[in-house]
Protein backbone atom coordinates (compact mmCIF):
# COMPACT_ATOMS: atom_id res chain seq x y z
CA UNK A 1 0.00 0.00 0.00
CA UNK A 2 2.77 2.47 0.80
CA UNK A 3 4.21 2.01 -2.67
CA UNK A 4 0.82 2.82 -4.15
CA UNK A 5 0.75 6.02 -2.19
CA UNK A 6 4.31 6.79 -3.24
CA UNK A 7 3.38 6.86 -6.94
CA UNK A 8 0.45 9.19 -6.44
CA UNK A 9 0.79 12.80 -7.35
CA UNK A 10 -2.41 13.45 -5.41
CA UNK A 11 -0.82 13.13 -2.00
CA UNK A 12 -0.03 16.80 -1.81
CA UNK A 13 -3.52 17.66 -3.04
CA UNK A 14 -5.12 15.47 -0.39
CA UNK A 15 -2.78 16.86 2.24
CA UNK A 16 -3.92 20.33 1.24
CA UNK A 17 -7.44 19.36 2.23
CA UNK A 18 -6.21 19.07 5.74
CA UNK A 19 -3.90 22.11 4.98
CA UNK A 20 4.37 13.30 23.11
CA UNK A 21 0.78 11.82 23.57
CA UNK A 22 -0.15 8.19 24.03
CA UNK A 23 -2.40 6.58 21.43
CA UNK A 24 -5.46 6.87 23.66
CA UNK A 25 -5.25 10.59 24.48
CA UNK A 26 -7.70 12.83 22.67
CA UNK A 27 -5.12 15.62 22.65
CA UNK A 28 -3.36 13.88 19.76
CA UNK A 29 -6.42 14.75 17.68
CA UNK A 30 -5.89 18.44 18.43
CA UNK A 31 -2.22 18.69 17.40
CA UNK A 32 -3.10 19.70 13.86
CA UNK A 33 -1.27 19.39 10.56
CA UNK A 34 1.59 21.43 9.26
CA UNK A 35 3.27 23.76 9.67
CA UNK A 36 2.44 25.32 6.31
CA UNK A 37 4.72 27.67 4.37
CA UNK A 38 3.80 30.47 6.74
CA UNK A 39 4.86 28.34 9.70
CA UNK A 40 1.33 27.84 10.98
CA UNK A 41 -0.19 24.60 12.25
CA UNK A 42 -3.79 24.00 11.22
CA UNK A 43 -6.01 22.35 13.83
CA UNK A 44 -8.87 20.39 12.30
CA UNK A 45 -12.29 20.56 13.95
CA UNK A 46 -14.70 17.63 14.01
CA UNK A 47 -16.85 19.35 11.39
CA UNK A 48 -13.89 19.92 9.11
CA UNK A 49 -12.66 16.34 9.60
CA UNK A 50 -16.00 14.94 8.47
CA UNK A 51 -16.08 17.32 5.51
CA UNK A 52 -12.51 16.50 4.44
CA UNK A 53 -13.08 12.75 4.49
CA UNK A 54 -16.39 13.09 2.67
CA UNK A 55 -14.58 15.04 -0.08
CA UNK A 56 -11.79 12.47 -0.23
CA UNK A 57 -14.29 9.62 -0.54
CA UNK A 58 -16.26 11.45 -3.22
CA UNK A 59 -13.08 12.03 -5.21
CA UNK A 60 -12.06 8.37 -4.75
CA UNK A 61 -15.45 7.16 -5.96
CA UNK A 62 -15.17 9.42 -9.01
CA UNK A 63 -11.76 7.92 -9.81
CA UNK A 64 -13.09 4.37 -9.45
CA UNK A 65 -16.24 4.88 -11.51
CA UNK A 66 -14.59 6.87 -14.30
CA UNK A 67 -11.83 4.26 -14.65
CA UNK A 68 -14.39 1.44 -14.66
CA UNK A 69 -16.07 3.14 -17.63
CA UNK A 70 -12.79 3.74 -19.45
CA UNK A 71 -11.16 0.32 -18.79
CA UNK A 72 -13.99 -2.19 -18.29
CA UNK A 73 -11.96 -5.22 -19.43
CA UNK A 74 -9.21 -4.98 -16.84
CA UNK A 75 -9.69 -7.67 -14.21
CA UNK A 76 -8.60 -7.74 -10.57
CA UNK A 77 -8.31 -11.03 -8.68
CA UNK A 78 -10.28 -9.93 -5.61
CA UNK A 79 -10.01 -11.85 -2.37
CA UNK A 80 -13.20 -13.82 -1.70
CA UNK A 81 -15.55 -11.63 0.34
CA UNK A 82 -15.51 -14.10 3.24
CA UNK A 83 -11.72 -14.00 3.31
CA UNK A 84 -11.71 -10.21 3.43
CA UNK A 85 -14.23 -10.27 6.30
CA UNK A 86 -12.17 -12.85 8.18
CA UNK A 87 -8.97 -10.83 7.82
CA UNK A 88 -10.73 -7.67 8.94
CA UNK A 89 -12.12 -9.44 12.02
CA UNK A 90 -8.67 -10.80 12.83
CA UNK A 91 -7.13 -7.33 12.72
CA UNK A 92 -10.00 -5.86 14.74
CA UNK A 93 -9.20 -8.30 17.54
CA UNK A 94 -5.44 -7.76 17.27
CA UNK A 95 -5.50 -3.96 17.20
CA UNK A 96 -8.55 -3.33 19.37
CA UNK A 97 -10.87 -1.61 16.91
CA UNK A 98 -14.48 -2.23 15.93
CA UNK A 99 -15.71 -2.52 12.36
CA UNK A 100 -18.44 0.05 11.77
CA UNK A 101 -19.12 -0.92 8.16
CA UNK A 102 -17.75 -2.90 5.24
CA UNK A 103 -19.11 -1.88 1.86
CA UNK A 104 -18.29 -4.20 -1.04
CA UNK A 105 -18.90 -1.72 -3.84
CA UNK A 106 -19.07 -3.23 -7.33
CA UNK A 107 -18.20 -0.60 -9.93
CA UNK A 108 -18.24 -3.46 -12.47
CA UNK A 109 -19.84 -6.93 -12.16
CA UNK A 110 -17.75 -9.29 -10.03
CA UNK A 111 -15.20 -6.57 -9.26
CA UNK A 112 -14.99 -5.05 -5.81
CA UNK A 113 -13.74 -1.73 -4.46
CA UNK A 114 -14.15 -2.12 -0.68
CA UNK A 115 -14.77 0.71 1.73
CA UNK A 116 -14.06 -0.07 5.39
CA UNK A 117 -14.88 2.17 8.35
CA UNK A 118 -13.57 1.27 11.80
CA UNK A 119 -13.63 2.97 15.19
CA UNK A 120 -11.17 2.94 18.08
CA UNK A 121 -9.95 4.90 21.09
CA UNK A 122 -6.36 3.93 20.26
CA UNK A 123 -5.70 6.51 17.56
CA UNK A 124 -1.93 6.42 17.26
CA UNK A 125 -1.68 2.64 17.62
CA UNK A 126 -4.10 2.14 14.74
CA UNK A 127 -2.38 4.76 12.58
CA UNK A 128 0.94 2.97 13.08
CA UNK A 129 -0.64 -0.41 12.29
CA UNK A 130 -2.48 0.77 9.16
CA UNK A 131 0.32 -0.08 6.66
CA UNK A 132 0.47 -3.67 7.98
CA UNK A 133 -3.32 -3.94 7.99
CA UNK A 134 -3.64 -2.69 4.42
CA UNK A 135 -0.89 -5.03 3.25
CA UNK A 136 -3.10 -7.94 4.29
CA UNK A 137 -6.51 -6.52 3.38
CA UNK A 138 -5.31 -5.54 -0.11
CA UNK A 139 -2.32 -7.81 -0.75
CA UNK A 140 -0.09 -7.32 -3.77
CA UNK A 141 0.93 -10.26 -5.94
CA UNK A 142 4.55 -10.38 -7.04
CA UNK A 143 5.08 -8.42 -10.23
CA UNK A 144 7.88 -6.32 -11.69
CA UNK A 145 5.70 -3.21 -11.58
CA UNK A 146 4.61 -1.44 -8.40
CA UNK A 147 1.40 -0.42 -10.12
CA UNK A 148 0.22 -3.98 -10.89
CA UNK A 149 -0.70 -7.11 -8.99
CA UNK A 150 -3.12 -5.54 -6.54
CA UNK A 151 -6.18 -7.56 -5.53
CA UNK A 152 -8.65 -4.68 -5.77
CA UNK A 153 -9.07 -1.83 -8.21
CA UNK A 154 -9.54 0.44 -5.23
CA UNK A 155 -9.74 0.42 -1.46
CA UNK A 156 -10.89 3.04 1.06
CA UNK A 157 -9.99 2.59 4.74
CA UNK A 158 -11.33 5.09 7.27
CA UNK A 159 -10.77 5.20 11.04
CA UNK A 160 -13.04 7.19 13.34
CA UNK A 161 -12.70 8.12 17.00
CA UNK A 162 -15.31 7.08 19.57
CA UNK A 163 -17.47 10.08 18.58
CA UNK A 164 -17.66 8.99 14.93
CA UNK A 165 -15.22 11.72 13.83
CA UNK A 166 -12.63 10.56 11.27
CA UNK A 167 -8.98 10.79 12.25
CA UNK A 168 -7.41 8.80 9.41
CA UNK A 169 -8.22 7.76 5.84
CA UNK A 170 -6.15 5.99 3.19
CA UNK A 171 -7.33 5.10 -0.29
CA UNK A 172 -6.17 4.01 -3.73
CA UNK A 173 -7.32 3.42 -7.31
CA UNK A 174 -5.44 1.11 -9.66
CA UNK A 175 -7.56 0.51 -12.77
CA UNK A 176 -6.31 1.91 -16.06
CA UNK A 177 -3.00 3.09 -17.39
CA UNK A 178 -2.74 6.69 -16.20
CA UNK A 179 -1.91 8.20 -12.80
CA UNK A 180 -2.79 5.18 -10.72
CA UNK A 181 -2.20 5.71 -7.05
CA UNK A 182 -4.02 7.05 -4.03
CA UNK A 183 -3.83 9.35 -1.08
CA UNK A 184 -4.18 9.75 2.64
CA UNK A 185 -5.65 12.17 5.16
CA UNK A 186 -5.14 12.54 8.91
CA UNK A 187 -6.52 14.86 11.55
CA UNK A 188 -3.02 15.51 12.97
CA UNK A 189 0.58 14.92 11.92
CA UNK A 190 1.23 11.89 14.17
CA UNK A 191 -1.80 10.12 12.69
CA UNK A 192 -0.63 9.96 9.08
CA UNK A 193 -0.29 6.27 8.25
CA UNK A 194 2.35 6.73 5.56
CA UNK A 195 5.20 9.12 4.97
CA UNK A 196 4.08 12.36 3.36
CA UNK A 197 5.57 15.61 2.17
Amino acid sequence: MSARLGIASVLSLVGALASGCSSGHRSILEQGVGPNLAGRVHRISATEARRDVTKSESWWRHQISSRASAYPRQHFANLPADELRARLAQFAARYDFQVVSLELWQPLPHQLAPKVVVTTKHYLALAEATPAIMKQLDPKQRTNDDRTGWRYEGFFFQADDEHAVPFLAVFNFMRGTYSRGGGQWARSEPLFAFAHG
